[in-house]
């Protein structure tokens, strides 16, 4: 039970990172959006994080696809193997109805590759 009421407080701080960092792509900051939602990635690599809890899954999934996004545009490394793969996990989860249903493909691509990003 401390767990995951630790795992849902982490959540919500990445969830304020992720929220900045979509902010600052909307304004056409992208670096800083990279640089924010990266920083959303790291408060959810925390080792009491649950991923599969619906709300650490759901900040994973959107800051993973963000960064991602970003990656391609800026020809940056895009999200580290283990967030693609848990991302992908999760969007399977919550299943084809999903707004990320449509990364998919590129997930699972990504996650063939080993973690290689496109950039």
């Amino acid at each position: 039970m401390k767990r995951a009421i630790r795992s849902y407080f982490l959540a919500m701080r990445a969830s304020a990172r992720f929220g900045r960092a979509g902010k600052l792509r909307d304004a056409g900051e992208n670096e800083e959006a990279m640089k924010v939602a990266r920083e959303a990635l790291a408060i959810l690599s925390h080792p009491h994080v649950v991923r599969p809890n619906p709300a650490e899954g759901s900040v994973l999934s959107c800051a993973t696809v963000l960064v991602e996004e970003l990656s391609i545009q800026l020809k940056a490394p895009g999200a580290s193997y283990v967030d693609v793969v848990d991302a992908l996990r999760f969007i399977r989860m919550t299943g084809p109805g999903s707004d990320l249903a449509h990364w998919v493909p590129y997930l699972e691509q990504r996650a063939a590759g080993g973690g290689s990003s496109a950039a």
